[in-house]
């Protein structure tokens, strides 16, 4: 399936919950940041909400899929004063959490029209996936190498060490690791998870490790060999992110799904 569309991933495509460095963790904060950014938000998720129709559209009568766009447009609006305040766009987490914003919209659509969270949760997998398939070859390799230099290592450890801080309580908190290469090459465990906290507050946890699995398809693409145990959102004390150049990611869809938590609706 191809859908003609502006980029449905703004952020640099499925950037869900991995790590893209360097970043200033020391930005001044936006006040207000939903508000004064309402307008640009919605514009974007509108056109990530045209890849939702034409998605559904293939699957489910036009006039279905049309609404579950148009619904998921006004339960976005409706969130998000709501949000996690993380200080705004110079927090690297706000696009995260933004993102996060688009799934939970979509799924309380989708939820309205008798669908589950794994509908959701493909829906917005295979629109992550169709975004990168239409990003050329050496742009995601570029940026794969670029996660393993220098200044990406420190500015990891940078930031790692920020997140202790705990300046937003809506935030990440992560501890960084670094190794020889032999097993991996740097990762980062996530003490505590933005994404799994907003969709906690928005009784949405059900939908919550459907978010997280798009870190897979960029992370081969991307050829930075992410392997994870365990994340929060699947009901796990942390999210272990361990990352070797050029190893082969086996992890995705059809791997994690069947170890996701049985709720109802899911």
């Amino acid at each position: 399936m191809t859908i003609s569309r502006r980029k449905i991933i703004q952020a640099g495509c499925v950037a869900a919950c991995g790590c893209v460095f360097p970043w200033n963790t020391r930005a001044a904060s936006q006040p207000n940041y939903y508000a004064v950014s309402r307008e640009r938000l919605l514009g974007e998720f509108k056109g990530v909400c045209e890849g939702v129709r034409q998605y559904l559209n293939a699957k489910h009568p036009a006039s279905q899929a049309a609404a579950i766009s148009a619904d998921a447009i006004s339960a976005f609006d409706s969130m998000l004063l709501s949000m996690a305040d993380l200080g705004g766009d110079s927090n690297r987490n706000q696009q995260y959490l933004t993102q996060a914003g688009w799934l939970a919209a979509i799924y309380a659509a989708m939820k309205a029209k008798g669908m589950a969270a794994k509908d959701a949760g493909r829906l917005f997998y295979d629109l992550n996936a169709e975004e990168l398939a239409s990003t050329p070859a050496a742009q995601l390799a570029a940026r794969g190498a670029a996660f393993f230099s220098p200044e990406s290592k420190a500015s990891l450890a940078e930031w790692a060490r920020w997140t202790h801080e705990r300046l937003y309580p809506g935030d990440w908190v992560a501890t960084a690791f670094f190794s020889d290469g032999s097993d991996f090459d740097m990762g980062y465990d996530m003490l505590e998870c933005g994404v799994a906290k907003f969709f906690k507050a928005q009784k949405m946890e059900d939908v919550a490790p459907y978010f997280c699995l798009n870190d897979f398809p960029r992370s081969r693409c991307e050829g930075t060999g992410l392997y994870r145990s365990m994340t929060i959102a699947q009901g796990d004390v942390k999210c272990d992110f361990r990352y070797k150049q050029g190893r082969e990611v086996v992890q995705g869809w059809e791997t994690e799904v069947a170890r996701f938590p049985d709720k109802p609706g899911a």
